[in-house]
């Protein structure tokens, strides 16, 4: 009877043991087996990545060659030497230059194309007479301090103040077309020569004997020189005809087959813009003209 009760006694306290044991456990330990279950998220099942066909590598391309266009152009042309506000003459620059009419001089190898056009436009029935043309750096020099001292004279301008405001209408000494010998100002019979018969016959017409009209209103801003209708430059065919019907100046002339040129204290330089090529200022991105199939606009 006593084993008895011992063996009942033990019954239960393994029963409690087992109870007290599963109280313990959480419902999802309760449930848990030996097989993972699925998440909410599941991860996407690994692929191939998709091949992918590499971009072609864009050829290099090449700033448009101005001897497509003029063949024989060359760097070294006298007829195309630049002179402005940063590529100037030495004070010893003196061309050899030859006696023209009304007194004035001008380079001996482009004298001739000059009486040409004088004499065509008299054919034509207009009276022009050449104004000035060869300017030695002394004269130049003595036109623009006599201008510049006009201009300090009753003022409290400097000196420097007053040679600034001289730069606009008198070209400093060294930077003077004049001075190269290839520059006439020629005139007419009206007062204002823009207006005059005789200018739009030479806008129409001195391309053929090599000459360009040098400072327009538009190209101020490139050649730093006001307007001068009067101001015809030589430079000599064909290119005097390329540079009427691009509407460049000569700065942009020359700094698109390649140079480098400065004009008022920036460079213009030549760089890609969606698929054209155009001319910027170095300094600060001023104004630009884009190059596109050989036309040229602001």
């Amino acid at each position: 009877m006593v084993k008895k009760s011992k063996a009942i006694a033990l019954l239960l306290l393994v029963v409690l043991l087992l109870v007290l044991i599963s109280s313990r456990m959480t419902p999802r330990q309760a449930m848990r087996t030996d097989k993972p279950t699925e998440t909410d998220d599941p991860l996407p099942p690994e692929t191939e990545p998709p091949e992918t066909t590499p971009e072609p590598t864009p050829e290099p391309t090449t700033p448009p060659n101005i001897h497509t266009f003029l063949p024989g152009l060359s760097r070294s042309d006298w007829n195309l030497k630049l002179v402005n506000n940063t590529n100037i003459l030495a004070n010893t620059f003196a061309p050899e230059v030859v006696a023209v009419r009304n007194d004035q001089y001008f380079d001996a190898r482009a004298a001739d194309k000059l009486e040409e056009m004088l004499t065509a436009a008299e054919a034509a029935g207009y009276t022009v007479y050449i104004r000035a043309a060869y300017r030695p750096f002394a004269t130049q020099a003595y036109l623009f301090n006599g201008r510049a001292s006009q201009i300090q004279w009753g003022t409290d301008m400097t000196l420097l103040e007053a040679e600034t405001e001289a730069r606009k209408v008198v070209a400093y000494p060294g930077t003077s077309e004049h001075q190269l010998g290839f520059a006439a100002d020629i005139k007419g019979t009206g007062q204002w020569f823009a207006q005059t018969k005789e200018y739009r016959w030479l806008r129409q017409h001195a391309h053929e004997f090599g000459f360009i009209e040098r400072y327009t209103a538009e190209k101020q801003p490139i050649t730093g020189i006001i307007p001068e209708p009067w101001h015809w430059r030589y430079v000599g065919t064909p290119w005097a005809e390329e540079i009427k019907d691009s509407g460049l100046c000569l700065e942009e002339f020359l700094a698109l087959r390649g140079g480098l040129y400065l004009t008022q204290r920036k460079a213009l330089r030549m760089v890609v813009e969606n698929g054209r090529w155009v001319f910027d200022c170095d300094e600060d991105g001023g104004s630009a003209w884009t190059y596109d199939n050989y036309a040229w606009r602001p």
